[in-house]
């Protein structure tokens, strides 16, 4: 059978296999979603994908519609967590959409309203991590669920990007295999970039951060060598900072007001603490302090959901800053920033721990200006996304 065929059979068949309430192994229906539909996946993308490919009537009771997801073990092998592809078929069997979405679960933690909003602040996001070539769809989607469809009222809130089609009008077997395809390579993209979070740490950067009480502080200590990594897929690699804005803007008030209480205990003006990227500053670093004895720190402020990170990425500017600076430059790592308690780790002297070994530094992105000669624009702090993310490392 084709995509298209098999599309068409599962729309037909399924208001009668919904009838049956229990999921049934044996019945047609139930075969060509969990057996058929992945195996025409499987076989779009050729031998080698390391993929993995499911599809789910539900467990136990029928879910109100059927779903055919695609997913890199690497992030997840299950549609309660991480990203995937997965295909959508509405509760009225009008629509059907192959989205980027993630699990809903975690954010159960939510009313309804205040759910929905923050799965798509989730999405959008994430959207900041792509690129679009051609136009998608990247608002919720239309399930036509309501509240008593299970987790389908949610999955309409958890797209990324989706493709929808008119189960009324398909497209030819060749448009959905490259429609899947073409998702498929954004997925990809997702699943690999340096920034991406993982799903604990969007839920836990969607909740509302209690009142921060003074941090735990240590210096940076050097971390052990990896683990060298068996060959298998990608991803899975550093575990870099930040989530997003707003656990940056968080990990920064963290760093603010210890740097203003300690400098307060040393005999110093608080005044002399300066938040300077709260005004738009951008010298190459995030806040002005003085040491133990009044003379001036450059600290950049790295924030993580998360107990820990094994990564960070410095703009150019921030790098050309450190070098400038030497010993006057400080890292503040802030981990677990969204919790009343977070921990700071501090790097001093970033160029050199490099150099003495005791951290590693890689390019992990080149800006290419399509202008020539323009040597001058090093001293310049690279164009950031709607996140505040950098897009140029050193």
């Amino acid at each position: 059978m084709t995509m298209t065929e098999t599309i068409a059979a599962i729309r037909a068949g399924w208001p009668e296999y919904r009838k049956t309430i229990k999921t049934a192994k044996g019945h047609e229906i139930y075969q060509q979603v969990v057996t058929t539909f992945p195996a025409l996946l499987e076989r779009s993308l050729g031998p080698g994908s390391g993929l993995t490919f499911t599809g789910s009537t539900g467990r136990g009771n029928i879910t109100a519609a059927p779903w055919i997801a695609t997913f890199d073990p690497t992030v997840t092998g299950s549609a309660t967590g991480g990203f995937y592809v997965v295909y959508l078929f509405s509760v009225d069997l009008k629509r059907l959409y192959v989205s980027i979405a993630f699990g809903t679960t975690q954010f159960a933690y939510f009313p309804q309203v205040e759910r929905h909003r923050k799965l798509r602040e989730a999405a959008r996001h994430l959207q900041t991590l792509l690129q679009f070539p051609r136009p998608l769809y990247l608002d919720a989607i239309d399930l036509a669920a309501s509240a008593g469809d299970g987790r389908h009222i949610d999955y309409q809130q958890s797209n990324i990007a989706a493709i929808e089609y008119d189960l009324d009008d398909l497209p030819s077997e060749e448009t959905l295999v490259r429609d899947y395809l073409y998702l498929i390579e954004l997925y990809r993209h997702l699943a690999r970039h340096p920034l991406r979070p993982d799903l604990q740490q969007l839920f836990e950067a969607a909740i509302d951060a209690p009142p921060s009480i003074d941090p735990d502080v240590a210096t940076f200590t050097p971390r052990p060598p990896r683990q060298k990594r068996t060959a298998r897929g990608g991803g899975g690699g550093e575990r870099y900072s930040q989530a997003s804005k707003k656990v940056g803007d968080r990990g920064e008030q963290i760093v603010f007001d210890y740097e203003r209480a300690r400098a307060i205990r040393a005999g110093y003006k608080p005044e002399q603490v300066k938040w300077l990227s709260k005004n738009g500053e951008t010298p190459g670093w995030d806040i002005t302090s003085v040491d133990d004895f009044g003379l001036p720190i450059h600290i950049e402020v790295k924030a993580s959901v998360g107990p820990g990170v094994s990564g960070l990425l410095l703009t150019a500017n921030e790098w050309i800053a450190a070098v400038k600076h030497g010993a006057r430059y400080h890292i503040y790592l802030v981990t677990d920033a969204m919790k009343s308690k977070s921990k700071i780790e501090i790097i001093r002297d970033p160029v050199k721990l490099i150099e003495s070994g005791a951290l590693t530094i890689s390019e992990a992105v080149w800006a290419l200006s399509l202008h020539p000669n323009e040597s001058s624009s090093v001293e310049e702090k690279p164009e950031e996304d709607d996140e505040g993310i950098a897009t140029m490392a050193p």
